[in-house]
């Protein structure tokens, strides 16, 4: 087909026109799509969750935060007589430390009678003390003398017994050479055949049994002498019961023996004497019970001194209403040096604890849900000990525990020492503390 001029004209002109319009028409309709394509986009990124934020009252969100700025407080306090009733974990002996002084330890337990009497005339041949070393610490080399009393005081389990509590000793039954010592060894030390006789002197009186060690012979106390460097010897009474075992023989020439002891569900106590002045000079605690902030404080076993951290700045966010704890965490740091205080000496486990009002005290609300809750061990790597008090925290907070004040406590078994570096030595204590406002 051929193409007159006219028809080209008119072809070029059209398209022309058409050009002409498209630019039009994508400038007024699609460049302004492209530019808020990047801010739709944008919007689409953002958490559906947040879409219309804008409408709602402050009060429907949460927000959380994070401070170190809260403050711990730590001092040396000591109880110069505690609660020691009905522990199973019975010690004797002495330790002595160059921070510490000196700590001297005994104890006095009930003896219970498990078999009936079998009504023989006798002859006694010998006595033996029985007892389990589960551990021993000290110069097991030096010679050491096991001493016995018989108490005269009844024992009740009705009744608190202390670390201080004198006993009341009536008759002293001997003093006896120790052999050479070592843990999770069993001994039967020999006494003198009249300590047997004397335990015989009425066997009326074991019939019935309770009448022997509520009447007879009420109690037995039990030390430890050493001649030069101390020893300290831990006896365990849940598996393996102290014992006074008497041989003899009737008339027929027979051999018997009858035994005298303390099981688990004897009435016992523990003495803890504390002599702090004994410690080197240039070691010894300065500051106990007077709430100086010294940068360190003492952990002593069997009940000595203890550490008290105190929060005060805690006080400020009880007035924070709808404030839920996430975190709540002390870290500890310890000292070291090249001689005693080492990290094989330092305990594996450390327990918290607080007051009331009515001074009674409780372990941490943390511990409930599980010990690895609360944590209480060492970490090596930043040399401390780390506490999760988060329960302890939101508790306080909500008026359930008066004061923002814990305290550090061993279990019964523990028998380390430890000191801390606290209020502004380098490094220090801190706490870290996580909220929610919802």
């Amino acid at each position: 087909m051929r193409i007159m001029t006219f028809m080209t004209r008119f072809y070029n002109r059209k398209n022309a026109n058409n050009h002409n319009a498209a630019t039009a028409w994508l400038s007024k309709n699609i460049l302004p799509l492209l530019i808020a394509l990047p801010a739709m986009l944008s919007s689409c990124s953002d958490n559906p969750s947040k879409i219309g934020i804008g409408l709602l009252p402050d009060s429907d969100f949460m927000a959380m935060y994070s401070t170190d700025t809260v403050g711990v407080r730590a001092y040396t306090m000591y109880d110069d007589s505690a609660i020691t009733t009905n522990n199973p974990t019975m010690v004797a002996g002495r330790i002595t430390d160059e921070y510490f002084g000196n700590t001297n330890c005994d104890f006095v337990t009930q003896l219970r009678i498990i078999a009936a009497w079998p009504q023989k005339t006798y002859t006694v041949d010998s006595v033996f003390f029985y007892f389990n070393a589960s551990s021993v610490s000290g110069d097991t080399a030096a010679v050491h003398y096991l001493r016995l009393y018989e108490t005269g005081t009844r024992l009740l389990d009705s009744t608190d017994y202390y670390s201080t509590q004198e006993p009341d000793t009536i008759k002293f039954l001997g003093e006896y050479l120790l052999p050479p010592l070592k843990a999770d060894t069993s001994y039967w030390v020999p006494l003198d055949t009249w300590v047997g006789e004397y335990l015989f002197r009425n066997t009326s009186m074991f019939n019935p049994p309770t009448d022997f060690y509520k009447e007879f012979f009420r109690g037995l106390y039990v030390g430890i002498r050493s001649e030069t460097n101390p020893v300290l010897v831990t006896m365990t009474t849940a598996d393996n019961p102290l014992m006074l075992t008497v041989s003899y023989h009737d008339t027929a020439d027979v051999s018997y023996t009858y035994s005298f002891l303390s099981t688990d569900r004897a009435v016992n106590y523990n003495r803890f004497i504390h002599d702090h002045a004994a410690a080197a000079p240039d070691k010894r605690i300065q500051h106990i019970n007077d709430l100086v902030t010294d940068t360190a404080v003492y952990f002593q076993t069997y009940d000595g001194v203890y550490p008290r951290f105190d929060l005060p700045s805690l006080e400020s966010f009880r007035n924070i209403p709808r404030l839920a704890v996430n975190k709540a965490r002390l870290y500890i740091p310890v000292h070291l040096d090249v001689g005693t205080y080492v990290e094989a000496n330092l305990p594996t486990q450390i327990y918290l604890r607080y007051r009331n009002s009515e001074g009674k005290l409780i372990a941490l609300p943390d511990l409930v849900h599980d010990i690895s809750f609360m944590d209480g061990t060492y970490y090596s790597a930043d040399d401390n000990y780390v506490f999760n008090i988060a329960s302890f925290v939101q508790q306080y907070l909500n008026g359930e525990i008066e004061e923002p004040s814990v305290e550090m406590y061993y279990p019964s078994s523990v028998d380390k020492n430890v000191i801390f570096q606290v209020n502004g030595n380098s490094p220090t204590v801190k706490f870290e503390f996580a909220y929610t406002i919802y």
